[in-house]
């Protein structure tokens, strides 16, 4: 990267980054700490409707508990152990009804009162206030869910919201339904079932008295829910009998205590909190509008957003036409410096002026060529020390291989197997073809074809020693491998891993096969395997003076071995590839080759 970029990261970095992010974060901790402020508030306006609905609820439980035991109540289920045709039975009933008014007048919000006996007479007392329920007789009633939950509850009361059940209380007007079993006060013994329904103008004020639509907006509301979401009230009367969840994500009406959150309501941005009144599972929410909540504050970002650009573009104005100035100076050598990083080492400076930059230019070109010098040179070496230790380890392989299978020949001569001399010529030929080539390189096919012949050779020369399997893909034929690689290894298993096994019990494997970006090898036996010490000495790297000491009596006496094929592929392909051994005692051994996949072209 040259100066001037420097410079300008530097810029942006140390002043932009810290401007706009102390901005950014300054915006978010006041949009924090205002939603921790709002919800604060909230939860306080909440508890304290919510407090004046359950005193609500509380206030006409107490009423009811009242009603249970009294006479307009006991008196009048009693009456339908009378006969029905008796006409001073319907007298009676006629006089009960007139009686059950005074429960309507205890409270003002009581606008109904059903009263149903265990033989199924019925008593019903309302105002001229519009009523939703249905006086359907006690076997229908029984049929709802409703009267067994009620009967479970044992006298407590079932309450049913407006627009719940809406097949049995209606939903015009929207009323609170109470449900509860009426028993002896003497006997405790279930004598009836009373039905009693409330306004909801009362709740409706409870809800509205807390809000401020001028400050909040018209969009704020209170909502009562059920536990599946339905809402019941809405202070603006606009959602009542919809489902929450086509207006706001989340789960508000599981709400255990309180919870506040910034969510979308209604497609509006909005400060959302919810209050569990512990009364039905009931959970009361408030909406608020965030923007109208923020206003102020948004007004005030605004300002010191303002003013941040105008700081911004000082700061900018500055930057170009004061320390670009400073930096043209040098920007033009240190162009040229990343070019010599990338290996550009022809690359020089044009010396102008009669300041400090000329020196530093001069500099600069006298380096440059000195390291240039310095990097023929050292390649120059390392090219022909790399092509010594590879003539040098190739020498070891080709008298290793002629003297074995020389030997082999001679046996069967003297043994007078034409036909077995024959074919060991013809794999000997096929060896030498291509243990002569001048090419370092083959591919892969024919480096198994000379691993097949090698083994031919052995099998001949070890008859029912052991047996040999080839697995290669198809794939992997045509790219290349160091010639001579896998024979060593082969001849490994032989002269060493079968050693002390029956005849015809040892089994050579090869698998070739081809993966993402290389070609991987594996050659197993199933022979004696190799000690853990033998493992550790293969493991250790001897230094370059005893190589060179060692190298004439190994390549005669040893052949190239495991240790130089390690060698040949840390050489030929770098520190990435090469091989790996993996071997116990009694449990055979499997020889691990990796090389990366190039073609070159077919010998």
């Amino acid at each position: 990267m040259n100066l001037r970029p420097k410079l300008m990261l530097a810029f942006i970095l140390l002043i932009l980054v810290p401007m706009i992010g102390l901005g950014i974060v300054s915006f978010l901790n006041s949009e924090t700490l205002l939603e921790k402020k709002y919800s604060e508030q909230t939860e306080i306006s909440l508890k304290a409707v919510g407090g004046n609905i359950k005193y609500f609820f509380k206030e006409l439980e107490q009423l009811s508990d009242g009603n249970l035991t009294s006479s307009e109540v006991q008196d009048t289920l009693q009456y339908s152990t009378l006969p029905r045709d008796d006409a001073s039975t319907q007298i009676a009933i006629n006089q009960a009804q007139k009686e059950m008014n005074r429960i309507l007048f205890q409270h003002p919000a009581v606008s109904y009162v059903v009263l149903y006996s265990n033989d199924g007479t019925m008593f019903r007392s309302y105002r001229n206030d519009p009523t939703t329920f249905r006086p359907i007789t006690l076997e229908q009633l029984k049929q709802q869910p409703l009267y067994l939950e009620t009967k479970k509850l044992g006298g407590r009361s079932k309450w049913i919201g407006p627009y719940e059940e809406r097949q049995l209380t209606g939903v015009e007007p929207p009323l609170f339904t109470q449900m509860r079993l009426v028993k002896d006060y003497q006997t405790f013994s279930d004598i009836g079932l009373m039905i009693t329904q409330y306004k909801t103008e009362e709740v409706y004020t409870m809800l509205n008295t807390f809000l401020n639509p001028h400050a909040e907006g018209r969009d704020s509301r209170y909502v009562i829910v059920n536990q599946e979401g339905l809402i019941l009230l809405d202070s603006n009367k606009q959602l009542e009998g919809e489902q929450l969840a086509d207006y706001t994500e989340g789960n508000l009406q599981h709400t255990d205590s309180y919870s506040s959150s910034r969510i979308k309501f209604n497609e509006i941005d909005s400060l959302v909190s919810a209050y569990n009144l512990d009364q039905s599972g009931w959970v009361l929410i408030s909406v608020k509008p965030w923007n109208r909540l923020t206003n102020e504050n948004v007004r005030f970002v605004q300002w010191i957003g303002m003013i941040t650009v105008l700081c911004v573009l000082s700061a900018i104005l500055f930057n170009v036409f004061f320390v670009n100035r400073v930096a043209k100076s040098i920007i033009k050598v240190v162009r040229k410096m990343r070019l010599v990083e990338q290996g550009l080492l022809d690359i020089r400076v044009k010396a102008q002026g009669k300041d400090e930059t000329v020196l530093l230019a001069n500099s600069f070109n006298s380096m440059v060529e000195r390291i240039g010098e310095l990097l023929t040179e050292v390649r120059t070496e390392q090219e022909r020390k790399q092509h010594a230790e590879m003539m040098l380890m190739q020498a070891q392989i080709k008298p290793h291989f002629l003297f074995n299978t020389l030997e082999s020949i001679n046996a069967l001569a003297a043994q007078n197997e034409g036909r077995k001399i024959m074919m060991m010529v013809r794999q000997l030929s096929n060896l030498l073809r291509t243990t002569l080539h001048d090419s370092e390189e083959i591919v892969i096919s024919q480096e198994v074809a000379h691993v097949q012949s090698y083994l031919e050779i052995q099998k001949y020369r070890f008859e029912d020693l052991f047996t040999y399997e080839l697995n290669v893909a198809e794939e992997v034929y045509e790219y290349t491998i160091l010639k001579l690689t896998l024979q060593p290894l082969v001849e490994n298993s032989i002269q060493h891993g079968f050693e002390g096994l029956d005849d015809g019990k040892g089994v050579i494997t090869i698998d070739v096969r081809a993966e993402a970006h290389q070609i991987v090898f594996l050659i197993s036996d199933n022979g004696v395997g190799m000690s853990e010490a033998n493992l550790i000495k293969f493991g250790e790297r001897s230094n370059k003076s005893d190589k060179r000491r060692n190298a004439a009596e190994l390549g005669e006496r040893r052949g190239l071995g495991l240790r130089n094929v390690a060698d040949r592929l840390r050489i030929q392909y770098g520190p990435a590839y090469g091989m790996m051994i993996c071997s116990a005692e009694g449990y055979g051994t499997v020889i691990r080759c990796t090389i990366p996949k190039s073609r070159g072209e077919r010998l």
